[in-house]
């Protein structure tokens, strides 16, 4: 009886086991994702981003829930050689740079994740700036993370500006380091639209002139309209935007 009892609880072992391996699509080694989270992953980030995906990376991603949540992340790319400021879209991608918005949403809150990335080093490695501009919408808690990616590692950048309707973070991008992306995550409530912009710094600046700037429709990339001393130290990139 003892025999049977044994072989019993074996194969129930075994068999849960499976069971919650055959939930996950795919594995690098560090994580285990799901279908949905590897699609996400792989639209969002990419490949590498994928195959290099670490504990803490994975537990951002289990908080935007894309499981159970609807996402979306629109992958229609714009490429903007001529420079110009419109229109907007969810991915743009220039020579130099790639930014991307995506949003997660449960019945309260959107997670919303901006992403720049570098494909390409710059020139000029001062003060960039990151942001957001809410129209029909705030922020949820308050909480604004943003993460620089660099040859060197990950660090949270924290230079602020906030606004009402919207808000900025000035970037030191290190002069000796390869830069590969900034990301910033933040939750709003469930309506209105987003519009992010990153602006690349054209010539050396100071911390306190990248935050020469008010939030506008009329700024670069819809967000930021730089004054003062900032005014034309920044590229103008395009801007992308995200309805909740």
């Amino acid at each position: 009886m003892r025999k049977f009892k044994f072989i019993f609880l074996f194969v129930v072992i075994f068999l849960a086991q499976n069971v919650k391996a055959n939930n996950y699509y795919y594995t690098n080694g560090s994580v285990s994702l799901t279908e949905r989270e590897y699609n996400y992953v792989v639209q969002f980030y990419g490949t590498e981003y994928l195959e290099n995906m670490t504990i803490d990376e994975y537990n951002w991603l289990t908080q935007l829930n894309v499981n159970n949540n609807d996402f979306e992340i629109k992958v229609a790319d714009v490429n903007v050689d001529n420079g110009m400021l419109s229109p907007y879209s969810t991915v743009v991608t220039s020579n130099e740079k790639r930014i991307a918005i995506s949003k997660s949403c449960s019945d309260l809150y959107c997670s919303i994740t901006t992403l720049v990335t570098w494909l390409n080093q710059p020139t000029i490695k001062s003060y960039d700036v990151i942001g957001a501009r809410f129209v029909n919408t705030t922020l949820y808690n308050n909480s604004i993370t943003t993460l620089l990616t660099t040859s060197s590692g990950t660090t949270i950048e924290s230079n602020y500006k906030n606004y009402y309707n919207g808000f900025g973070n000035s970037v030191k991008l290190p002069s000796s380091d390869i830069i590969n992306s900034i990301e910033q995550r933040f939750k709003v409530n469930k309506n209105g639209t987003i519009y992010a912009s990153y602006q690349h710094a054209t010539s050396n600046v100071t911390l306190s002139t990248s935050k020469l700037y008010n939030i506008s429709s009329s700024g670069y990339g819809s967000v930021f309209n730089f004054t003062g001393n900032a005014y034309g130290k920044y590229d103008g990139s395009l801007g992308v935007y995200i309805q909740l």
